[in-house]
Formats: C-alpha cells, structure tokens, sequence
C-alpha cells in the first residue's frame, strides 16, 4: 500500500538537515588535549582551520561546562552552517482567500507559499561525523572540534539523491499509465515529496563541494514536477455536501481537502470524490441554569465516484455548553472546526490517498 505522505510536513524534512536525527557514524574523539597549568586555547578553538584543511573538512567548535555538552554543540554548530545557507525545512502552506460572487455563491481562492523552520537542537547528530579534538580550559570550560570530511559525505548525499530520482521516475511512470485522476495525484504527490527533498539534499551537497544539479534531471526538478502536480490537483475534484452545516465546518473541511492536493467543486460534475456531512447537535440537560449544552456527532460518508466504492466512515462527536443557547452553539461549530483541523489530516492521507 502507497500512502501519501505529507511533503510539505516539518517532521520529515527535518531528518535531512543533512541526514540529521540518524545515528553518527564513526563519531569519536581522536585526541584529547588537556592542560591544567596553561591559560592559552589551543589554536583550533579559533583557527580550527590551522589544525585541518578548510577544503578537506567542513568544522565547527562547541563549547560548554561539560565534555559531552561541548561536543553536542559542536555537533550543533556543524548543523547550523548548513541552516545558515540552505532552506531547511520546506512546508507547502496554503492560504485560503474567501470571495462572493453576484449570486451568493462563496469560493476560494489559494495561494501557496514556503516557510523556513531552520531551528537545530544542541543533541542532534549529523552523519559522517568525528570529534578530532577535546580540550578542558583551567576554569572548567570545554572545547570540542567536529569535523565532516567532505568528500566521503558528499557521497553519501549523491547515493540519497540518486535514490530518489529513481523513486521520481517510478512515480512518474505510475502516474501516466495510471487511468485513476485519484491514482494520478497521488503519485504525483509523492513525487514532489521527492523532488524538494532532493533539492534540498542537492543544496547542501553544494556547502560541501559546490555541486548542485549532480545527478537530477530537468524532467525531475521540482518545476516540472510542480507543474504535473498542479494538473493533477486541478483534475481531482472533490465535492462536499450536507444540509444545516455550519457554513465555518464546511470550509474547515474544504482547507483540509485543498492543503492536501485536492479541488473543490462546487457541482457533481465528474467529480472523482463525494463527501457528505451528517451534524447532529441536541440540547441535553446538565442541571445549570445559567448554561445551556449540546451533544453533538459530525460523520463524514466519502465515495471514490471512479469506482463506486466508499471510504472508511470519519466521525467524531463531544459536548459543550455556553451562558446560552446560540453561545453554546458557537462554542460546538468552533469545537467541530478544531477536532477537523487536529485529526482529518490523518483521515485524508490513511483512506482518500493511499492505495490499497
């Protein structure tokens, strides 16, 4: 089963800031220089570059009051070159503008823009990482230097962008010889999953060598690749239905639906999913006076109108209250409105887009 994952999510991204998060290899410490009677640093600590090649190494130097703090930092610092020049974390977000025409009916327009998270946390260990040198200053102060060879490393981001251009290609293939509009975009979506990771990767392989198109290809660029998946979105429409709905639950689930890839239509026309909203809400008696109360269920029916086969059911429920009745009612769209936005993401990418 394929799933579409969320391309444009921070908590993936960031597993590659370069390959961060994963267990360093060959990290340790080749020397350690201490020095009880000497108030002089060793020169490394401000010209690391005098004790290895600047154009061998790429280095930094932490310091902190304990040995294993000084050598996390020195891990963060080596990270924060790379954040420093480089897009770090890239997450699609789409903006919805609300418009009324002449005749009442409400649309809405997107605009998609990226936003940059490049924040490191001093415990994070990058790949191909070694601690050259440890040094403890005569007021307690430790120094560590860590290097990444630059070469061997750039390697390893070469092998990582070669894999997913052959997973861009295969996606790609799948994506043409598929006659499913739903198939379609979700291939397409994991391409450009691909894609900006390996612009990203390619980015960074650039701070260790100065080569960035090594290895991609126009055709699985992230233009091109954006460019099939716009098609893509605009061909898999979605309608959603349901009477007496709160017209603020309807666009929450249609915010959902569109940051996802998919395109909201307002008539049945070929549409290639069906979702219609059943809201119940039913006063119930909670022995205050001065508050009223509703119980309330939102279910969410979707039908693939490719194939005439459902979905799994979405449905959620809870109760709240207010001073009165049209508060209390507030308060249950805004509760409905923030269930959607914390848990339909799931529902969207586990059942609407995955193929099983």
């Amino acid at each position: 089963m394929i799933k579409a994952v969320q391309i444009f999510s921070s908590r993936l991204l960031l597993s590659f800031i370069p390959l961060l998060v994963m267990a360093m290899v060959g990290s340790s410490c080749a020397t350690m220089a201490q020095s009880e009677s000497s108030n002089e640093l060793p020169s490394w600590v401000n010209n690391p570059e005098e004790q290895f090649s600047d154009q061998q190494y790429l280095m930094a130097v932490g310091s902190a009051p304990s040995r294993q703090e000084a050598k996390n930092q020195a891990h963060a610092n080596l990270a924060k070159i790379f954040v420093s020049k480089v897009e770090v974390d890239e997450n699609t977000v789409q903006e919805f503008e609300e418009t009324n025409s002449s005749d009442g009916e409400t649309t809405i327009k997107e605009r998609t823009y990226l936003i940059t998270d490049s924040n490191i946390q001093s415990d994070q260990q990058m790949k191909n990482v070694q601690i050259e040198e440890v040094y403890e200053a005569d007021n307690g102060t430790f120094y560590a230097l860590a290097v990444m060879d630059r070469m061997k490393t750039s390697q390893m981001y070469t092998e990582e962008i070669n894999r997913r251009q052959n997973a861009i290609k295969s996606y790609q293939k799948k994506a043409e010889q598929t006659g499913s509009k739903l198939e379609q975009l979700i291939y397409m979506k994991q391409a450009l999953m691909h894609a900006r990771m390996n612009k990203m990767l390619a980015n960074q392989r650039a701070i260790l060598v100065g080569t960035t198109t090594q290895g991609i290809s126009e055709d699985t660029s992230v233009p091109a690749i954006s460019q099939a998946y716009r098609m893509a979105k605009k061909e898999c429409t979605i309608r959603i239905k349901g009477e007496e709905i709160p017209r603020e639950v309807k666009l929450t689930l249609a915010r959902e639906l569109q940051n996802e890839g998919f395109t909201i239509s307002q008539s049945g026309d070929n549409v290639v999913v069906d979702i219609a909203l059943n809201l119940t809400m039913k006063p119930i008696d909670m022995g205050r006076e001065n508050a009223k109360f509703f119980q309330w269920a939102l279910q969410v029916e979707s039908q693939n109108k490719e194939t005439g086969s459902y979905f799994s059911t979405y449905s959620v429920r809870g109760r709240e209250g207010g001073m009165n009745k049209a508060n209390a009612k507030e308060r249950t769209t805004q509760a409905i409105q923030k269930k959607i936005s914390s848990e339909f993401y799931d529902f969207i990418n586990e059942e609407l887009l995955s193929i099983k």
